[in-house]
């Protein structure tokens, strides 16, 4: 998972270099973060899909238009980028081309966020966003996002590319697989496994285990075409 420390994962008052790719919601909401954690003076965009994106975003920031200009960026100033777009599939497919492009992936802990200090494992690029909570014995795999106000108890396992959404509950003892999107205020029981490329609707409460490709609404959470 390319386990890294919560340490090295906080920018907190100095200037970096760093492309946010993406430049809708969830990337200006980023960027939100680095200018709370006081270093967002070196910040680009990228966005090569919407062309409604201005070139600089909020009249400051440029926004890189291609790949071509973004592997120059990569190669002339600096390689390191933060995921900025959600959905995990899309999370994964765009962080494995700017790979591809020569960049390194590059997590960011809000200073606002609360992590606790014992046995928290952080994968690479891993993104943990204001009030969200971690408490002990946490492993987080590669590219997760973590949003706002979520909490994370002890002993859990989430696996590569997944999303945490905002306020969403995952209780002790929780496994969940590889690029599964949890949803806004939902909750995931003790001992509770959930699968790969699963989706749990916002406010469901899940207290039996989830099998890969499932998506479960409700409370409790059953099959959206059971």
């Amino acid at each position: 998972m390319g386990i890294k420390t919560v340490s090295q994962f906080r920018f907190h008052q100095r200037k970096i270099l760093m492309v946010i790719l993406g430049a809708q919601g969830l990337a200006k909401e980023l960027a939100t973060v680095l200018e709370w954690n006081n270093n967002n003076e070196e910040l680009s965009f990228f966005d090569d899909v919407n062309e409604n994106v201005p070139k600089l975003l909020f009249g400051k920031f440029l926004v890189i238009r291609s790949l071509k200009s973004l592997k120059n960026h990569f190669i002339k100033k600096s390689n390191r980028f933060i995921l900025g777009v959600g959905n995990p599939r899309n999370k994964r497919f765009l962080c494995e081309k700017a790979e591809n492009l020569g960049g390194e992936l590059c997590g960011l802990i809000s200073a606002h966020a609360l992590i606790g200090a014992y046995e928290n494992n952080i994968g690479q690029g891993v993104c943990v966003l204001s009030h969200a909570t971690i408490t002990v014995h946490v492993t987080i795999g590669k590219a997760v996002l973590v949003n706002k106000a979520a909490i994370i108890s002890h002993d859990v396992l989430i696996g590569d590319y997944c999303e945490i959404s905002p306020g969403a509950k995952i209780l002790g003892n929780v496994i969940i697989g590889e690029e599964t999107l949890v949803g806004a205020n939902a909750v995931i029981l003790p001992h509770v496994c959930v699968g790969c490329r699963c989706r749990i609707g916002a406010g469901a409460v899940v207290t039996k285990n989830v099998p890969d490709d499932i998506t479960v609404v409700g409370v409790p959470a059953k099959p959206l075409f059971q």
